[in-house]
């Protein structure tokens, strides 16, 4: 599975990462994002989804950090 660290980016630049990853990795592959900037979770979700790709998990491990794990579509 890829990683993506995005904490200390704010969005539009996280969406523009997270989309850049997926386009490299074959259908089916998965992806976690590591993000800190709260506005980019729904952003990344939303987008993601409109391009068919699949949101599998986002969580809030801890205050402030966001985990989300994307399957390329």
């Amino acid at each position: 599975m890829e990683r993506l660290d995005l904490r200390g980016l704010l969005c539009p630049l996280t969406w523009a990462k997270t989309k850049y990853a997926l386009q490299k990795m074959r259908r089916g592959e998965e992806l976690f994002v590591l993000l800190d900037h709260r506005p980019a979770v729904p952003d990344i979700r939303r987008n993601a989804e409109e391009l068919g790709h699949e949101v599998l998990l986002t969580r809030e491990p801890e205050p402030g950090v966001w985990e989300m794990h994307l399957r390329r579509g």
